[in-house]
């Protein structure tokens, strides 16, 4: 029919300018003016068909949902992008109340409420199809057409952005943890070494003691008793510096599966006969570098620890196996090292732990057992141990399920050479050699300047760095035993650097209460430069330090 008006305008203009000039013009022009609105209306529908089209392709291809509904809240549009974020297909929505995608608890609420979200952005949480709901921004835009009223939801799915917030929250908590734990290790290993200082002088004297007490008993027994006190309190500056990863280790290779079965054995004998051990242990782990002392400690610090949580009996479960942990893993905790490991799991049966507690265990002397069950150290030296060994150590604990640890101890190439310290010599004595003495703690000097005299050497002595090279220039010196941390703006190392500019044959001895690897500086490998005794020490410890350096060929 639209084909046709050209052709009766035509028709009706030839009849009327037939009858009349006058009516033929006024046709005429009724004609032009029809052909124009036609015109015109045809270009008003092609600019209304083209925004329709360009309307339906920002909302069909826009990131955000959006969705339209009426003044009752009845869905009218739902995009792909709604879909897509919801799980509905807009089929299925279209004629239902936008109250659908709300978690039941909020469809109760008045419709008024939806003033509260108009013109503005605020964040709710919006139910899927599968009834899992996500947080998203939720902006309202209210708008008119044929006297009805109509709103225009739009909604931006904040899931990645809370993942990325929880992950940052995660990781800063981490790095708070590990900057707490790095505080507590420096102040703890801060106060091990002056303790170890203190307890280098009481051993000296209970020594000293010995060797004049003649043939009493009873002079006999006390100091034996005071040195096992003065050992102990050694035992427990060991533990303060393996949580500060301060702690002397002797790493050599180590077969993990060999090491567990071993200690297995004695661990039946110490948790007791109603816990069940069951063993998981992987064929070929990957080689690993440690102290197996003290990875025997730390195994039987978390067999201890099981054993406490599980007072009715239980299972305690070890298992070994190859794991990697790759960037991502590493990415989400502080201080690990992408590459392979040998895992070292141990899980018990028992009360487990709150998150609360679960966030304190690795702190020295926190403990939730009794006084007299517990010092709270034995996790702290796991962690320090693990840590100082370039590894890595993760828990999981549920109250009322049990406790999971993992141990993490890095892989290293087959063919590395470990170099076996020797056996300790017997008591051996000088030959009159000169022996100076550096070391800024004045009890001890005068203790060990007096072992040294009854070991048969000359012994000078020197309460700090400057003083020891002023001696160095008036004396001939074979071996020089200094401490390292002392004060004066001189350290021992620096004291042994000169002392060997100006007498190349010189032998050196290092002391000091902190461990080699917390010396480790900028001036290389401790060991590189000449050997440690670690404070505090023994009579025979020294005597076979000062043999032993003067023994060596250069």
């Amino acid at each position: 029919m639209p084909g046709l008006v050209p052709e009766i305008l035509d028709a009706l203009y030839s009849v009327a300018a037939a009858a009349s000039p006058v009516l033929g013009l006024l046709v005429g022009l009724l004609v032009v003016r029809l052909r124009y609105e036609r015109i015109r209306r045809a270009a008003i529908e092609l600019e209304l068909r083209e925004r329709e089209s360009r309307y339906r392709a920002i909302f069909e291809t826009a990131v955000d949902a959006i969705i339209v509904s009426d003044q009752h809240g009845i869905i009218q549009e739902f995009s792909r992008a709604a879909e897509a974020m919801t799980g509905y297909r807009a089929a299925e929505l279209i004629g239902q109340n936008m109250r659908v995608l709300l978690p039941p608890a909020m469809r109760q609420e008045p419709e008024r409420n939806t003033a509260r979200y108009l013109w503005t952005v605020r964040e709710l949480e919006v139910c899927r199809r599968d009834g899992s709901v996500f947080p998203a921004h939720l902006s309202i835009a209210e708008w008119w057409a044929g006297g009805h009223r109509h709103f225009t939801g739009i909604l931006r799915d904040l899931s990645a952005q809370h993942r990325e917030q929880a992950e940052r929250t995660k990781l800063e908590a981490q790095l708070h943890q590990a900057q707490k734990m790095e505080a507590i290790g420096n102040l703890t290993g801060g106060m091990a070494h002056d303790f170890n200082n203190m307890l280098g002088v009481i051993i000296g004297n209970i020594d000293l003691l010995r060797d004049l007490k003649g043939d009493d008993p009873d002079i006999d027994e006390l100091a034996h008793e005071a040195l096992d006190a003065a050992f102990r309190g050694a035992d427990l500056t060991r533990r303060l510096l393996a949580f500060a990863r301060q702690q002397p280790l002797r790493p050599q290779h180590v077969d993990v599966n060999e090491l567990v079965s071993g200690i297995t054995r004695l661990l039946r004998r110490t948790i007791g006969e109603d816990i069940e051990i069951s063993l998981d242990l992987a064929a070929e782990l990957g080689p690993v570098v440690v102290d197996p002392a003290q990875l025997e400690a730390s195994l039987t610090n978390l067999a201890t620890n099981a054993r406490d949580a599980m007072p009715e009996g239980g299972r305690l479960m070890i298992v070994t196996a190859n794991r990697t942990l790759d960037t991502d893993y590493a990415a989400q905790h502080a201080e690990v090292v992408a590459g392979g490991y040998v895992m070292l799991e141990v899980s018990d049966t028992g009360c487990g732990m709150t998150p609360e507690v679960m966030h304190r265990i690795f702190e020295p002397f926190f403990t939730t057992k009794s006084r007299d069950k517990g010092t709270g150290l034995g996790l702290s030296m796991v962690f320090g141990f693990i840590k100082q060994s370039g590894g890595h150590i993760g828990v999981y604990s549920e109250p009322g399920i049990g406790t999971t640890f993992r141990l993490f101890l890095p892989h290293v190439a087959a063919d590395v050479v470990i170099v076996e310290e020797s056996a300790s010599t017997p008591l051996v004595q000088g030959r009159g050699e000169s022996v100076l003495v550096v070391e800024d703690n004045e009890a001890l000097r005068r203790i060990v300047t007096r072992q040294l005299g009854e070991l048969g050497y000359r012994v000078l002595a020197a309460g700090n760095a400057a003083a020891g090279l002023e001696l160095l220039d008036r004396q001939s010196i074979d071996l020089l035993l200094t401490d390292i941390v002392m004060p004066g703006g001189i350290n021992g190392r620096e004291l042994a650097h000169r002392a060997r500019q100006r007498w190349p044959e010189i032998k050196i001895v290092f002391t000091s209460g902190f461990s080699e690897a917390r010396l480790n500086g900028d001036g290389g490998p401790l060991a590189a430069c000449a050997p440690l005794l670690s404070k505090p020490y023994r009579k025979e410890d020294l005597a076979s330090a000062a043999r032993e350096a003067l023994d060596r060929v250069a």
